[in-house]
C-alpha cells in the first residue's frame, strides 16, 4: 500500500516536471499502453495498477515509479524499430517498480534527505518538518533515479523472461541493447545522457541478454 501511494502521489508531478503527457496522438498512447499491460499481466506482480504514458519530452529517457507507474519520452520512442523493442524498454521498466528497485531507491533517497535536513532544523527543533521537506522533493528525483549493477541485471532478466511470456521475440532486448551501445560510443551519445545515466549499456548487458534467450 505504501509504495502504491508513493507512485499515485508523485506520478502526475514527475510527468509534469518531464513535459507533461504527449497529447498529439491518442493512438500512439494507446498502443504503448496495450504493449505495456500486455507485458504487466504476465508480469511476477500483475495486480499492481499499472499505468503507462507517453510524455512530451524530446530527451529519449523511460522511467518508472513504484506501483507501476511508468513513463517512457517521445524522444526515446523515435529511437525504436520495433514493437518488440519498446516491449523490451517496457518490461525492464516493470521490473523496476515490479521488484520494488524504485521504492527502494526512494526511501534510501529520503532517509538520506532526512538525515541531511535534520541537521540542519535540529538546533530550532522543527521535527516534523523534516519528513515533510523531504517527501516534497521526491517527484523529481523518482524521474532520474538510478539503479545498482544487480538491479539492473535483474530488470533485463525478469524483463526479458516477460516478453517470452507475453509472446515477443526476446532477441529484440538484444538488439535494443546493441543500439544503445552504438548510440553510447557514437556522435550522438550527448543526446542520450540522461538516459544511459540511468541505463547504462555495456558489452556485459549484451552477453547477459544473449545468455537469457539461450
Amino acid at each position: 500500500d505504501r509504495e502504491i501511494a508513493i507512485g499515485t502521489q508523485n506520478y502526475i508531478p514527475g510527468q509534469q516536471s518531464q513535459g507533461g503527457p504527449y497529447m498529439a496522438s491518442p493512438q500512439l498512447v494507446k498502443y504503448v499502453q496495450a504493449v505495456g499491460h500486455r507485458l504487466a499481466t504476465v508480469s511476477d506482480r500483475p495486480n499492481l495498477p499499472y499505468e503507462f504514458t507517453i510524455l512530451n519530452n524530446s530527451v529519449p529517457n523511460a522511467w518508472a515509479m513504484p506501483g507501476g507507474k511508468i513513463a517512457i519520452n517521445r524522444g526515446l520512442l523515435t529511437e525504436l524499430s520495433s514493437e518488440g523493442e519498446l516491449a523490451a524498454v517496457l518490461g525492464h521498466e516493470i521490473v523496476h517498480s515490479a521488484a520494488r528497485h524504485s521504492a527502494k531507491a526512494i526511501e534510501r533517497a529520503m532517509l538520506l534527505q532526512a538525515g541531511m535536513i535534520a541537521t540542519a532544523y535540529a538546533a530550532e527543533g522543527h521535527r516534523d518538518a523534516v519528513w515533510a521537506v523531504a517527501g516534497a522533493n521526491v517527484a523529481g528525483q523518482m524521474t532520474q533515479l538510478t539503479y545498482s549493477r544487480g538491479a539492473e541485471r535483474e530488470s533485463d532478466l525478469y524483463g526479458t523472461r516477460y516478453m517470452v511470456r507475453a509472446g515477443y521475440d526476446p532477441k529484440s532486448a538484444i538488439a535494443l541493447q546493441e543500439t544503445f551501445l552504438r548510440l553510447k560510443n557514437g556522435k550522438r551519445a550527448g543526446l542520450f545522457d540522461k538516459f544511459f545515466s540511468s541505463h547504462p549499456p555495456s558489452e556485459e548487458r549484451i552477453r547477459n541478454n544473449k545468455d537469457t534467450v539461450s
